[in-house]
């Protein structure tokens, strides 16, 4: 898999991707109700493509891996105490990191994780932020092997789930 910035003409392969991934999540148990679809949105894709954000994985010609890293969180982000202290632009926020089930079990989640990272750091970042909801802890054992800290769990209210949920918010500090 070759992980690279999405330029404009990916756009549509994207949301194909992300679909397809919000049909494979309506089936978890810890989604009341289902995935409604819809995240990442169009827009919130187009402005992460804009702004140099979203990154996919290609193999054999199809994005089979994506994930979005920017600086947009929930505002139950700024109510917690982080382990760094870092304005918004200084803290990248890792959102909707996934890989088509079916190439599940080669390593490209850890890939794209040390993709970001990299980026990250490149980037000067002073650390990543992201959240999962309770209950999905597969990424969670992932992103805590490589560092990530557990900082706080906080109600989230996002448009593909429709209900206040729970999440847990964790911390790889780069500096």
């Amino acid at each position: 898999m070759k992980i690279t910035e999405a330029k404009k003409e990916h756009r549509a392969g994207i949301m194909d991707f992300y679909r397809t991934m919000c049909e494979v999540l309506d089936g978890k148990c810890f989604l009341p109700d289902g995935n409604k679809g819809g995240f990442p949105s169009q827009a919130m894709v187009e402005d992460a493509i804009a702004c140099k954000e979203q990154f996919i994985g290609i193999e054999d010609g199809k994005i089979v891996a994506a994930y979005i890293m920017n600086h947009v969180c929930d505002e139950a982000y700024r109510l917690v105490r982080w382990h760094i202290e870092a304005e918004e632009r200084e803290a990248s926020v890792l959102h909707a990191l996934r890989v088509l089930p079916e190439y599940g079990g080669r390593g490209y989640s850890r890939r794209l994780v040390e993709h970001a990272i990299q980026t990250a750091r490149e980037r000067k970042q002073k650390a990543i932020r992201l959240d999962c909801i309770v209950g999905n802890d597969v990424p969670v054992k992932l992103y805590r092997s490589f560092g990530f800290e557990y900082v706080d769990t906080v109600s989230i209210t996002y448009k593909d789930i429709g209900v206040p949920m729970p999440f847990r918010l964790y911390e790889l500090v780069l500096m």
